[in-house]
């Protein structure tokens, strides 16, 4: 007699709800990204949802400061058992993600 075994597929189904944020280059700013991160972590803190964050009208690169926010953001929402979506990234704040191995972390989507 043989054994059999029967696996059932226990992946995570991709998740599809999500609160979305636009961002521009003001958010990101020196100046802008005092009140940026009030207006996130709000969000964060008040959601039962993963936050997708739409890059998709930055012309600009990331500074340092900017990605240890984002950073801070997938924390915070992942203790939640949610995540942190990254849309319309352009090329150059992709390379740099891909450079410093954040794509390895950060959910970007297309």
């Amino acid at each position: 007699m043989k054994n059999s075994f029967k696996f059932s597929n226990t992946e995570k189904k991709e998740r599809t709800l999500a609160v979305v944020i636009q961002i521009k280059n003001e958010d990101i700013s020196f100046d802008g990204l005092s009140g940026f991160r009030e207006r996130i972590m709000s969000t964060i803190q008040n959601s039962k949802e993963d936050v997708q964050l739409d890059f998709s009208e930055i012309t600009m690169s990331l500074d340092s400061a900017t990605i240890g926010e984002l950073m801070k953001y997938h924390a915070a929402l992942e203790s939640q058992n949610l995540q942190l979506k990254l849309s319309g990234v352009n090329k150059l704040i992709r390379t740099v993600f891909r450079l410093n191995k954040l794509d390895t972390i950060l959910h970007l989507i297309d």
